[in-house]
């Protein structure tokens, strides 16, 4: 079997990855990390704050955004197959210390998605304990039961934790789309155009403006089908098609649902408006409001969106790790690959212990609250993802600069938007003057480069053939024994050209 080829020497022969995921496994990655659900509950609101009723044309501003990004990761992942994601693009496209840097800041991202998940899947599950059985249960034990469950998926089979991943977006996405449809019908003269006229914030384009950051947000994760790469049948075809596909799939589910949430509480209308931003649960309003009996699905909705996320950044998370552990750049036990199961389980016990841990140290500081924990490491985050798209949509101009297939197009306006759309929530989220904690993200994001650059350095002088081997280990288009015995995972139109993407 050949899932990878290093291209500065030869395969090891301990186990490897297997390639065992299918286009819909990787759509269904991808879409988890984004939350869907949990973004309309959570971001949507906190975006309706300042954009009022233009929330909806807020998120399609968001999504066209999103889109320029998108198409970094598209075409990279048509050259570039590795569970690396943006540390491999940017090593072959910037060198080793863009790389580096790059792999530094995500893998350090998405351990502070998992920690805030782990606090956030406990205290959203003990509201609704609390709120529908009137039992109050601590959020630790149930806590630790979830991300205990997501450990076992993930051990177990990464296929496995897709398929639930995909099974619970199904169900939410059905359940909240219906609430919207059944809001739509029955608004009313809550329906309007006008939600999308930049002239409906309510503190004009600089409302406008601070709902786009919490739209762009929205979509952060999209890009995780990428470190499905060595695990992906025809992944040059089948990891880009996920990543535009989620992207799309995702973008045209908020721009629906949150015209619904503005067409229901007719915030065409200033008692709307006064209305929306009084409700403590804008969705769960929504619910009882047009249809009482679709209330409790919809706070199950939500629950089961929380733990679908914490089960893909897990998974997102611990492939990272495994990539820089196998190139010697974190400890190379971390890149383990259990030889049955054929996961990289030492990262998968390292992650999760991880978030336990510090999830347990930060609730103790900040408060167990829904967004206590998982606010302020979102927000510390989220500036280390936009940084590293950012580096993402210089390498790839300077990637195909010389290249006889580039396109001025893909390879260089829409990078170079997608570089311009990201200064603007870069600097809502880090700019300085915000209340305690929050005030002390930027510096949290600069002392983590600064220990980045201090094992950068130590690299540099004591193992510089590691620097110079990073993103050398390449998921090949060969079809393994899994592959072989399940034509989905090769399967559509156009699979026997996907070597050639």
């Amino acid at each position: 079997m050949a899932d990878v080829i290093k291209e500065s020497g030869p395969v090891a022969s301990e186990p490897k990855l297997a390639k065992v995921l299918s286009l819909k496994n990787c759509l269904a990655l991808s879409a988890a990390v984004m939350a869907p659900v949990l973004a309309v509950i959570l971001n949507a609101p906190a975006g309706g704050s300042d954009a009022g009723a233009a929330l909806p044309l807020a998120f399609l501003l968001a999504f066209i955004a999103a889109l320029f990004v998108g198409n970094t990761v598209i075409e990279f992942a048509k050259k570039l197959s590795s569970a690396g994601s943006f540390y491999t693009f940017c090593s072959r496209a910037l060198g080793s210390a863009a790389g580096f840097f790059t792999g530094w800041l995500y893998a350090g991202a998405f351990v502070l998605f998992a920690i805030g998940l782990f606090t956030a899947n406990g205290a959203f599950l003990q509201s609704y304990i609390q709120t529908t059985f009137h039992t109050n249960v601590s959020w630790i034990p149930l806590g630790l039961v979830l991300i205990a469950v997501v450990l076992i998926l993930s051990i177990l089979s990464i296929r496995l934790s897709v398929r639930v991943d995909l099974a619970l977006l199904a169900l939410e996405i059905a359940i909240f789309s219906l609430l919207a449809i059944i809001a739509i019908i029955r608004a009313g003269h809550g329906n309007s155009l006008t939600y999308f006229n930049p002239g409906s914030s309510i503190r004009g384009y600089s409302g406008l403006g601070l709902g786009v950051v919490f739209g762009i947000l929205s979509f952060i994760g999209f890009e995780a089908a990428a470190v499905l790469g060595e695990e992906t049948g025809k992944p040059r075809r089948n990891v880009p098609i996920a990543v535009r596909g989620s992207l799309i799939a995702v973008g045209v589910f908020y721009v629906f649902v949150l015209y619904a949430l503005a067409a229901g509480f007719h915030m065409n209308s200033a008692g709307g408006i006064k209305a929306f931003l009084a409700s403590p649960a804008q969705f769960g309003d929504l619910a009882q409001h047009y249809a009482s009996w679709l209330k409790q699905p919809v706070l199950l909705a939500a629950v089961a969106g929380l733990f679908s996320c914490m089960l893909a950044v897990v998974n997102t998370t611990v492939r990272v790790v495994y990539a820089m552990a196998r190139e010697r750049v974190l400890p190379p036990r971390l890149s383990r690959v259990h030889t049955n199961f054929r996961s990289p389980y030492i990262a998968i016990y390292a992650v999760v212990v991880a978030a336990i841990g510090i999830g347990l140290g930060l609730s103790a500081w900040l408060g167990s609250g829904l967004t206590s924990v998982y606010g302020w490491t979102g927000s510390i985050g989220t500036i280390a993802v936009i940084l590293v798209y950012g580096m993402a949509n210089v390498g790839l101009i300077r990637f195909f600069w010389r290249q006889p297939d580039r396109n001025v197009i893909r390879h260089i306006v829409l990078p170079s938007l997608g570089i311009l759309v990201l200064l603007y929530p870069l600097y809502e989220t880090a700019k300085p003057g915000q209340p305690w904690p929050y005030n002390m993200v930027l510096y949290l994001v600069l002392a983590w480069i600064a220990v980045g650059l201090a094992v950068y350095l130590y690299l540099r002088r004591t193992s510089p053939e590691k620097l110079a081997a990073l993103g050398a280990t390449m998921a090949t288009d060969e079809i393994d024994f899994a592959e072989a015995r399940d034509a989905a995972l090769s399967s559509g139109p156009g699979a026997e050209e996907a070597s050639g993407d």
